[in-house]
């Protein structure tokens, strides 16, 4: 039996996913709680989705259970306008509580405000709050998308399962395996365990544990998996599923290893297969290499980092649900906000110490240390609930522990969390915090962006709303020693190896796109060619092995994420809402201060 690593390495993890995904022996099973979410998001969201499974081909498969679960959800939607109750239910609570707190409050009530700037404020309030009901009360989700995209996406897929067989085997074997804990879906039946009595006897309780209904819906799934890997002599098994804390299906590592083999926590982000769901899969499909349990965060992580995918929407969505709500300003103490200073950042410096971060116990035991290891932590809901605490640390952040923050941000960031990007927004945008509080926050972010972990220019990458951050604020005179001192110092000289750096006088890139009809040859941005027809795969513009369409306008939010630059400083001669294609092996330049590639 092969049994997991207690601490694996987050890089060899991921490695492996990838190969696996690109073998052609690979057979990816889509669970319906996946296809079900689709319900759930936004249309882009969906779409993204779906696109980034279609560009894996053939390897993409629905179990006949998976496609059964998500078409019986499809009849229980809910009706048009699903907000419409929930936003007149909302005004009229508000209204309530207008007129209540009115009939309590008169000029004595508070020691800071009037009777009438209140009586003015949740005039306002309620008006505003009313207003963004409105907006929202006559949306109608858009099942009928979804339907007209997911049906035939499913339908295409179905794994040709010989359903009275796997129905009979469960019949056999379903209860045992439960009994025993034999994954997967144990969690879901079963018995409870024995009453113990007065006497010290034990009384049988033949009440069933977990799930009422569909009890056996995972280990049906399963099987189906088992016997197409079987039919088709798969080399690798992977389940993508929205659950990856479900421990009748995977083993999360409390803790992985770092590029460095430094022990990092693991927020979920890598899960590996319990050792006897490895064990059956090895024994049934006779030359199967390995078996993986992907969650959806893991998939659009290595879809967009390994595959070219563009994800964004799907990973708002992924998150939305689950992160915790930012506090507001208002709801910090006073007492932890420094007054507002107009005057330049002081004392703003960076060195290669910046870049080494090994905090003391003593450090350790601070929510701020706690917390910026957090930003670390692998799994967006770690990154987001430490970018949440981390805004009410941050006025009261040691300069080191700034830089740090910064750091961080750029780290989870760069994995698709949403939170830290608003911390860094919320932050930088916060007068009330000293320009010199801003500006080493931002010496972290530079750093993690455009250096090594030992100080040496890198090739920069960035979140596309961290650049556009990066780049506003280098106009921003309170924190201006920023960027001379991480920027301008020590990469002005090398300037010509990036298309454009945060800080320089603003300059417009002209892009021109090298076209066969529609078939896109080649980009010259003023002139120096960005592009070349025999890519790797990590840095190919398509999904797939197919030729792929893409908006001009999509090409260009593609270029600007790649060259670290905003969106506006590209210009495209002539309009960019038509569709041009891209042939599969087409990707950019090996480029960066390492490889002396000039852009410029």
């Amino acid at each position: 039996m092969k049994f997991p690593e207690v601490s694996p390495s987050r890089a060899e993890c991921q490695r492996q996913i990838v190969d696996a995904l690109r073998s052609e022996g690979a057979r990816l099973y889509v669970d319906a709680s996946v296809l079900i979410h689709c319900y759930e998001m936004s249309r882009s969201a969906c779409e993204e989705l779906l696109a980034a499974l279609t560009s894996l081909e053939k390897r993409v498969r629905v179990p006949v259970w998976s496609a059964q679960e998500t078409w019986d959800v499809t009849r229980e939607l809910p009706n048009k306008r699903p907000l419409k109750q929930k936003a007149a239910a909302l005004k009229k609570r508000l209204q309530d509580f207008r007129a209540e707190s009115l009939r309590y409050i008169d000029e004595q009530t508070f020691g800071d405000i009037t009777l009438e700037e209140y009586t003015t404020a949740i005039n306002e309030a309620v008006t505003k709050l009313e207003d963004l009901a409105r907006r929202v009360e006559g949306i109608e989700p858009g099942h009928e998308d979804a339907n007209a995209q997911l049906l035939p996406f499913i339908a295409e897929r179905s794994v040709p399962s010989n359903m009275l067989e796997i129905f009979s085997e469960v019949q056999r074997t379903g209860e045992l395996r439960f009994t025993h804990e034999v994954p997967p879906g144990f969690a879901d039946g079963g018995t409870k365990a024995p009453t113990l009595q007065e006497d010290g006897s034990e009384e049988q309780n033949s009440q069933p544990k977990g799930k009422k209904k569909n009890r056996y819906g995972d280990l049906i799934m399963w099987l189906e998996a088992l016997q197409d890997c079987a039919r088709e002599k798969a080399q690798h098994l992977i389940v993508l599923t929205r659950d990856n804390s479900k421990r009748d299906w995977v083993y999360r590592p409390e803790r992985i290893k770092d590029d460095e083999g430094k022990l990092l926590q693991n927020g979920g982000l890598v899960t590996l297969p319990l050792p006897l769901l490895t064990q059956e899969a090895m024994q049934r499909c006779a030359v199967l290499e390995g078996v993986h349990v992907l969650s959806l965060e893991m998939f659009t992580q290595v879809m967009r980092t390994s595959f070219g995918a563009r994800v964004g929407s799907l990973g708002r969505a992924l998150q939305s649900a689950n992160r915790p709500r930012p506090t507001s300003r208002s709801e910090r103490a006073a007492e932890q906000l420094p007054l507002a200073i107009d005057g330049v950042a002081q004392d703003i410096s960076f060195s290669s110490q910046d870049m080494i971060y090994e905090p003391t116990a003593d450090e350790m035991a601070t929510s701020i240390g706690r917390q910026i290891l957090g930003l670390h932590t692998e799994g967006w809901e770690a990154q987001n609930e430490a970018a949440n605490i981390l805004l009410d640390l941050v006025p009261s952040a040691t300069p080191s522990e700034l830089k740090q923050i910064g750091r961080g941000i750029i780290v989870a960031s760069n994995e698709d969390a949403i939170g830290p990007i608003e911390l860094a927004q919320q932050v930088l945008e916060n007068t009330e915090l000293s320009a010199t509080t801003r500006a080493n926050l931002l010496v972290g972010m530079l750093a993690e962006t455009y250096f090594d972990e030992n100080g040496e220019p890198k090739k920069p990458e960035a979140y596309p709303e961290i650049i556009s951050m990066l780049f506003a604020h280098a106009n921003d005179v309170a924190t201006r020693p920023a960027y001379q001192c991480a920027v301008e110092d020590r990469l002005g000289l090398i300037r010509k190896f990036y298309l454009g750096l945060p800080g320089e006088a603003p300059h417009e890139i002209r892009l021109e796109l090298l076209l066969n009809g529609r078939v896109l040859r080649g980009v010259q941005a003023d002139g120096v060619e960005l592009l070349e027809s025999e890519a790797p795969h990590s840095r190919r513009i398509g999904l797939g092995s197919r030729t792929e369409e893409i908006s001009v306008s999509d090409l260009v939010e593609v270029i600007a994420r790649e060259f670290v630059v905003r969106v506006d400083m590209l210009r495209v001669d002539g309009p960019t809402n038509f569709l041009i294609e891209v042939p599969p092996r087409l990707g950019f330049i090996a480029w960066g201060p390492a490889t002396g590639e000039r852009l410029r």
